[in-house]
């Protein structure tokens, strides 16, 4: 390990600090846009059964995941952290939440909830500071409040215009915020962590598959050379851009890796209405635009904003 971060520093000074900052800026940039083009995929496998979508995005990336920590040769942490007790019950914590979230974002994306789905991941960071509060008593001044309060007022705003609580955005949020708090309690690597995340959740993925065929349904999508592709491509659209987020997050400065992380819901809220012809009212206006001010006063008045506490899938 000690190695691999010798090498990573050596090759940081070979190079301006600017191109180090360019090159992240390129790799976490890329990163969101290519977590909040996800819609898409599942836009395009839609007419499948909506779990097995999950079960492949979980397989897949199980093996890619494996494939890299194997080659990085990392496999003996991911054994370690599976050995310690207190993690493996962490672990399967964290499992449980993030496969929820990936399942109800299926699901709203499926449904036409892409708006919704988008909401929940523009509230999310700040709903993980608010939780962050009273699970690991982090501090939070008067105008971090007030721009909680703001984002709330949005949320608010929502809900008695549409004469509804918009409870996938907000599950949304609040699921993947818990996942972030979890992980961070435990402390363990993020992809090594995501690793051994998959390793639980597999078994059970492979049990949905073996229920699929004994159920006499075509798994891999129906079949066929193209779809298996598309299985596949579940596991690649998942890593992929997690692996670009960490070489982002680790050549950037924390303010700017966390405001960059806001073109996924962003590029998820365009793909809603331009591709998905969802339909963007005055009262998603209305609100979207204090959700914005909030968490525009937040990063704006913040020295070292911390990046989202959720960094290991999206």
């Amino acid at each position: 390990m000690w190695r691999n971060e010798f090498r990573r520093l050596k090759v940081n000074k070979m190079f301006p600090a600017s191109k180090v900052r360019f090159q992240g800026f390129v790799y976490a940039l890329s990163a969101a846009l290519l977590w909040g083009l996800v819609p898409v995929y599942i836009d395009v496998v839609s007419e499948y059964d909506a779990m097995e979508i999950v079960v492949h995005r979980a397989l897949w990336s199980g093996v890619l995941l494996w494939l890299y920590i194997l080659a990085r040769g990392r496999l003996s942490t991911a054994y370690f952290l599976w050995t310690d007790r207190s993690m493996r019950r962490g672990f399967w914590l964290s499992s449980a939440l993030i496969t929820f979230n990936w399942s109800l974002f299926v699901y709203a994306i499926s449904e036409g909830f892409v708006i919704e789905a988008a909401l929940g991941y523009f509230i999310y960071p700040l709903v993980a500071v608010v939780l962050g509060i009273f699970i690991l008593n982090e501090p939070l001044d008067r105008t971090g409040w007030l721009a909680v309060g703001v984002v709330v007022a949005g949320v608010a705003v929502k809900a008695s215009l549409a004469s509804s609580i918009p409870w996938i955005g907000l599950c949304l949020a609040f699921t993947f915020a818990f996942y972030g708090i979890t992980r961070k309690k435990m402390g363990a690597d993020p992809i090594v962590g995501m690793f051994v995340e998959l390793v639980i959740v597999s078994p059970f993925a492979v049990l949905y598959l073996i229920w699929m065929v004994y159920q006499g349904v075509p798994i891999f999508f129906g079949g066929g050379t193209f779809n298996v592709f598309l299985a596949v491509l579940a596991g690649a659209v998942t890593v992929v851009p997690l692996l670009l987020y960490h070489a982002g997050n680790r050549d950037l400065p924390m303010a700017m890796s966390s405001l960059l992380f806001y073109a996924n819901p962003t590029t998820q809220l365009c793909l809603g209405i331009l591709y998905f012809g969802a339909v963007f009212t005055m009262n998603d206006a209305v609100s979207f635009a204090l959700i914005w001010a909030g968490i525009g006063l937040y990063f704006l008045t913040r020295k070292a904003a911390k990046p989202p506490l959720a960094t290991d899938a999206a």
